[in-house]
Formats: C-alpha cells, sequence, structure tokens
C-alpha cells in the first residue's frame, strides 16, 4: 500500500504514450527514407530515368533519331511517348494519348521541322518535334516523371514514382499498426493489476494486496481501489459475521425452547386432570389456567415450528392468503387477556365486535401473533394497565395497543423494529429484541406498516407508549 500510494513510483502515462508516438515517428521516417533511397538506386543504377530526364536529353534523342533513317519505335527512351505523322499530316503510329497527342497533332500542323520544347500548365511537358529523312513528322513528349528504363516495366507497372508514393503509405500504415499493436499489448501488461483487482472485488474476493504496475496514474488508480478493498472487506466481514451471529441466535432460541415447552405442556396437562376431578369449587380457576398454560403451549410449539423454518431458510405461511379481520381480532382479544390477567395488569379492549366480514391480507395466526409481540412488550413496561383498540377506517386495520409505562427512548423510536435491537442493555439477559422486529416484519409482508411514539402530558412528560399496526383490508363490503 505505502509503494503504491508514492506518487514517484511509475512512468507518467504521458511519458508512456509520448514514447510509443516518437516509435511511430521514427518508422515512418524509415519507411519514407527507405523508399526514397530505393528510387534513388535505381536511378543511379539506369533502372530509372530520372524526372528531368527527358527534358534534359530531347534535342540529343531528336538528332540521333534524325540520323537513323525511318523512325524505329524500339530505339525511342521509355522517357518519351511518340507520335508518327505523315507528310500531310495523318496520324501513322503512337504510344502517346490524351492531352499530350493533342498537343503532337497541334505540330505536326505547324509543319516544323526543328525540336521544340514547351512546358504546359503545372504539369510540366516537353515535346520534340522532328522530320525524318523518309518524309514524316515525329513528335517526342516527356512529362516531368521518373520512368523506367525498360519498355515492358514502363507499359506494366505504375511510374517509379507512384509506385515510391505508394510503398511510403502502405510502409507508414504497417508502422503505425506495429507501433499501435505493441503500445497496446504493453498498456495492457500494465493495467493488468487493475483488471484483476477489479475483478477479484466483483468475486467479493477480498482477500488479496494489489501489486503496483509500471505505471504513475494507474498505481494512483490501484491505491484507491485498494483503500476501497480494504473498507469493503471489513464492511462485509462485519456483515457476514453479525448475520451469522443472528442466525445462530434465531437456531439457538428455537432450539432451547423444546425443552421448557416439553415440561409445561406436560405438567399443564396433569394439572388439569387432576384438577378437574375434584369437587371443590375454588379448584375451577386451576383448572381453567392449566388449560390456558397447555393452550399457550401449544400455541407456542407451533410458533418453534415457525421459527425453525424460518431460520432454515423457510419461506413466510402467509403469501397469497387473506383472513377474516373478525377472527384475528377474537385472537389477539382472547390472548391479551390471558397475559394480562397472567401478570396482573389492567386490560381494556375496545372495538374487537365489529370487525366481521373483513378481510386482512396474510394468516390470522400470523397477524394475532404479531399484535401479541406488541402487547406482550406493552404488559411488560406497562404501570398499571393496557389498552387495546381495534377499528377499520378508511379501508385500513388499524390494531392499537398503549401502555402507561415510561414510553419509547429516542433511540427506540427510530430503531425499534430492527433485528435484536435492545432499548435497556441491562434487561439483555431476558429479552433478545424480536418482539417488534417480527410484527412489522408481518405487517409489511401484508403491505402495511408500524408506528411507534410515545403519550405526552400537558407538561411534555412522557406517560406511555403507543404502538399501531396498519394493514391494508383486502376485502369490505362497503368497499
Amino acid at each position: 500500500m505505502a509503494a503504491l500510494t508514492r506518487r514517484a513510483k511509475g512512468v507518467p502515462l504521458s511519458l508512456l504514450i509520448a514514447k510509443y508516438f516518437a516509435y511511430a515517428f521514427v518508422l515512418i521516417c524509415a519507411v519514407w527514407a527507405a523508399s526514397f533511397t530505393a528510387l534513388s538506386a535505381s536511378m543511379n543504377a539506369g533502372a530509372v530515368y530520372p524526372a528531368n530526364w527527358g527534358a534534359a536529353h530531347a534535342g540529343e534523342t531528336a538528332k540521333a533519331l534524325q540520323g537513323e533513317g525511318p523512325l524505329d519505335p524500339q530505339s525511342i527512351p521509355t522517357a518519351y511517348r511518340y507520335a508518327l505523322f505523315a507528310a500531310g499530316g495523318e496520324l501513322l503510329a503512337a504510344d502517346m494519348d490524351g492531352a499530350m497527342l493533342e498537343r503532337a497533332r497541334e505540330l505536326a500542323a505547324d509543319g516544323e521541322a526543328a525540336a521544340e520544347t514547351e512546358v504546359t500548365g503545372s504539369a510540366g511537358a516537353t515535346y520534340a518535334s522532328f522530320g525524318l529523312s523518309d518524309g514524316t513528322f515525329c513528335v517526342l513528349g516527356s512529362d516531368y516523371m521518373p520512368q523506367f528504363a525498360s519498355p515492358s516495366l514502363r507499359d506494366s507497372l505504375p511510374n517509379p514514382q507512384n509506385i515510391m508514393l505508394a510503398a511510403g503509405a502502405l510502409g507508414s500504415l504497417a508502422a503505425v499498426a506495429l507501433v499501435a499493436r505493441r503500445a497496446g499489448r504493453s498498456i495492457s501488461r500494465k493495467m493488468a493489476p487493475l483488471t484483476d483487482a477489479a475483478e477479484r472485488v466483483s468475486r467479493q474476493d477480498l482477500d488479496f494486496s494489489v501489486e503496483p504496475g509500471g505505471v504513475r496514474e494507474v498505481n494512483e488508480v490501484l491505491s484507491a481501489m485498494d483503500g476501497m478493498r480494504s473498507s469493503l472487506k471489513e464492511s462485509l466481514e462485519a456483515r457476514w459475521d453479525a448475520e451469522r451471529r443472528q442466525r445462530d441466535q434465531v437456531a439457538a432460541l428455537a432450539h432451547d425452547l423444546k425443552t421448557p415447552l416439553t415440561v409445561m405442556r406436560a405438567n399443564a396437562d396433569y394439572i388439569a386432570e387432576e384438577a378437574s376431578s375434584l369437587a371443590s369449587g375454588g379448584l375451577g380457576d386451576i383448572s381453567g389456567a392449566a388449560a390456558d398454560i397447555a393452550a399457550a403451549a401449544e400455541r407456542l410449539d407451533s410458533y418453534v415450528g415457525l421459527l425453525i423454518g424460518v431460520s432454515n431458510g423457510g419461506a413466510a405461511p402467509s403469501e397469497g392468503r387473506r383472513s377474516d379481520a373478525g377472527e384475528v381480532a377474537a385472537a389477539v382479544e382472547a390472548d391479551a387477556r390471558a397475559l394480562a390477567h397472567a401478570e396482573g395488569v389492567a386490560l381494556s379492549v375496545s372495538g374487537a365486535e365489529g370487525l366481521d366480514g373483513l378481510e386482512v391480507p396474510g394468516d390470522a395466526c400470523e397477524i394475532s401473533r404479531a399484535a401479541m409481540n406488541v402487547v406482550s412488550n406493552a404488559v411488560e413496561h406497562a404501570s398499571e394497565r393496557v389498552s387495546v383498540s381495534l377499528r377499520a377506517e378508511g379501508g385500513i386495520l388499524e390494531i392499537e395497543v398503549a401502555d402507561d409505562g415510561s414510553g419509547f427512548s429516542p433511540e427506540a423510536l427510530e430503531r425499534g423494529c430492527e433485528r435484536f435491537f435492545q432499548g435497556d442493555p441491562s434487561r439483555a439477559g431476558a429479552h433478545h429484541g424480536l418482539g417488534l422486529y417480527a410484527a412489522s416484519e408481518v405487517v409489511q409482508r401484508c403491505g402495511g406498516e408500524i408506528g411507534l411514539s410515545n403519550d405526552l402530558a400537558r407538561d411534555g412528560a412522557v406517560q406511555g407508549a403507543r404502538v399501531i399496526l396498519s394493514i391494508p383490508l383486502a376485502f369490505s363490503p362497503n368497499s
């Protein structure tokens, strides 16, 4: 990491790019130099006439041809094109064409017998016109261009200058392609640590050290990526560890509940059986209490089964179901009264009778269990009384639970529904921070929400806590 943070480490990217530009420039210069050298060597060897050879030797060539008698085209140097005319101006033979042939016709029409040189336009051309001993008239034309000395090469290949230009252009392209390929490979190798680090981070493989590259800017990016990797590794490891501990705690809770439930159910059944056989009327309460214990044990046993399923990755049982709101209200009222009676807390329930015919999304048992988690918290923290209010307004079923306890702390108002949140660390031995979280999860699966608040006195003092479960109705006769 320290090596990566030193700016002096590595070559600047601009210098690396400039190096390959220099390579390309040198190679292009070498290609053109080789092309010019090859053309110059051909001229020195006599294989190619220089561009000015035709103009420089026009008179000399004309005199030589005049002394030979009838014109022999094979004796004309390849630097020239010729046209042979009869005395009356009729064209007898020619290997020139286009503008050059038209100019030759003009010269033949003038009937001049001496050599004449003319330069036309920017594309200079030299013409030599002369009469022959057989009465014919010849015109030689030469462009200011190099030309092959061999007639067969002249007639089958492009002009030597064009060949040189084409060779230089193709060689330049090849040089650029070669340098670009080499530069691409070199930069790819220098970028390899960055690519490797990005791929390993994308696979969440964070247990590695970033190796520096040879380019300063790449090293700076690698330094930032190494810092990101370290932070991400710490964050993910902390999250994975927290999730593992939470899963272990849920599984442990589910397992540990089995033993006391077995004992509770066996003893409750025994008490109920023995108490019901006695004639004393005072034992009726014992029998009822024992029946409540047995019923509660049965419910807890089913809860443990659900808890085990969820801890093992099982799906929630409420998906796609609808439940009668009246059934939910009746279950909440019965369970709340039993719990409040057992804890010695005064309980008032309102609105449970007016919800028949309404339906809510989700499982009735699951929704009532969510409500009882809230009621259990209220009973536990209440000073003397708890109130439960159920109502359906505006297409929403609201289950409101209030107590006269110390209320929620500011942190609990914000985080009370988080998993394993415990507002008072001193009570961690008795509570596991699952109640409001479980209620919130159930309500959210039903498309609803949960709200936490405190009841305040006129002087602003907290005089109790209030929790409202809001669940949208799936069916209402008035909808």
